[in-house]
């Protein structure tokens, strides 16, 4: 009875020493995989935080638009500022004094030569006219008089001198009222735009040496006058064979809206202080669209044709070491490429030397890349401004 319930308590405990191991198994192994879930869950979280992780969506590439060098047979030019002058100018001024009467013109408004522009009262001088033509009628007989006694020996020569230089005198006061009438109508010099009037009808003018009454400038034709430097001066052969005309625009103009003008003068002198040689250009400017004042262009032709690419002037970068363009190569890729520049053509800039006509030279979004960034090249009109 003994061996047996022995027996029993044996085989009891070796069940629960079994039962013992195995749920201790199982809870190392929950250890186990709970540890390895901290791990991963740690590794995971640090490679978020390294930004090691891999990303669900790669990043896009930036977008640039380009366009290919134009070419074309171009012939150099200087690109100068100018300023419109009038090719004649003149100050209006009453010689006489006297109430202003009438006035002929129109503030602003163009007049044709000989025009009355102003007319001061000329009742006054009319009258002195009248009474010294009857003076000189008087010394006329006197003289005729006199004449007649000498050539009777009825008077003395020095009384026949008198009356020639009284005669003289009245003829001189006589033509001197005449002028004097003359002045009180006073007309246009030549055909041009006058400006606005100093004094309006009833006003006492010519009470001073120089009352200035209103400005004529004649516009057709006008003047254009620029300066050149001395260097470029001297590469043009401006001193040796000048050219025959420059092109001129109103800036902002396109080139084919400009005009030719003749060269019509070069000073005799460089000046000492600026290094630059003025010129002046004679345009006929038939629809009188240039006035006095007025800023311009003036092109200069500088050397014979010659081949260039051009490329809008606003893919340039130019620094100090001096102009470059970025490029996307045929892998995609932003390169930097040194040019040397020529001429400006309407909104187009012509490069000489660092470019061939396959190149893609960037015009859009070359704030947002740098050399090395590979890019996605779109079309001009889908990119922004860069």
């Amino acid at each position: 009875m003994e061996n047996n319930n022995l027996t029993e308590t044996s085989t009891s405990w070796a069940r629960r020493s079994v039962a013992n191991r195995n749920e201790a198994s199982r809870n190392e192994s929950s250890r186990r995989l709970g540890a390895r879930l901290c791990i991963v869950l740690a590794v995971a979280l640090a490679a978020c935080r390294d930004g090691s992780a891999p990303a669900a969506q790669s990043a896009p590439l930036p977008q640039v638009s380009v366009t290919r060098p134009m070419p074309r047979e171009v012939r150099e030019q200087l690109d100068l500022s100018g300023t419109v002058a009038p090719s004649a100018t003149v100050t209006l001024v009453a010689r006489v004094q006297g109430v202003l009467k009438a006035i002929g013109f129109t503030d602003g408004a163009y007049v044709k030569q000989g025009q009355v522009l102003f007319r001061i009262e000329p009742d006054t001088y009319r009258a002195q006219l009248t009474y010294d033509q009857a003076a000189l009628d008087n010394a006329n007989q006197e003289l005729v008089r006199q004449k007649q006694l000498t050539s009777d020996n009825a008077t003395s020569e020095s009384t026949l001198q008198k009356a020639q230089t009284t005669r003289d005198q009245a003829l001189a006061k006589r033509d001197m009222s005449r002028i004097n009438l003359g002045y009180t109508e006073i007309r246009a010099p030549f055909a041009g735009r006058i400006g606005a009037r100093a004094f309006d009808v009833g006003n006492l003018v010519g009470a001073s040496d120089s009352t200035k009454l209103a400005t004529l400038d004649r516009i057709q034709p006008v003047y254009v006058n620029f300066t050149l430097n001395e260097r470029d001066a001297n590469r043009i052969g401006l001193f040796t064979q000048p050219p025959r005309t420059v092109r001129v625009n109103v800036l902002g103009a396109a080139a084919g809206k400009g005009e030719d003008a003749a060269l019509e003068f070069v000073d005799t002198r460089v000046d000492p202080d600026s290094g630059a040689v003025k010129l002046r250009a004679d345009i006929a400017n038939q629809d009188a669209h240039l006035i006095p004042g007025m800023s311009v262009e003036v092109h200069i032709p500088a050397g014979a044709p010659q081949k260039v690419l051009l490329v809008p002037d606003t893919a340039l970068l130019r620094e100090q070491a001096g102009a470059s363009v970025l490029i996307v190569n045929s892998a995609g890729v932003i390169e930097k490429r040194a040019v040397i520049t020529g001429g400006l053509y309407g909104s187009q800039r012509a490069i000489t030397s660092g470019l061939n006509a396959n190149d893609q030279v960037v015009t859009g979004g070359a704030l947002a890349v740098a050399p090395g960034a590979k890019v996605q090249v779109v079309a001009a009109a889908a990119q922004g401004q860069s």
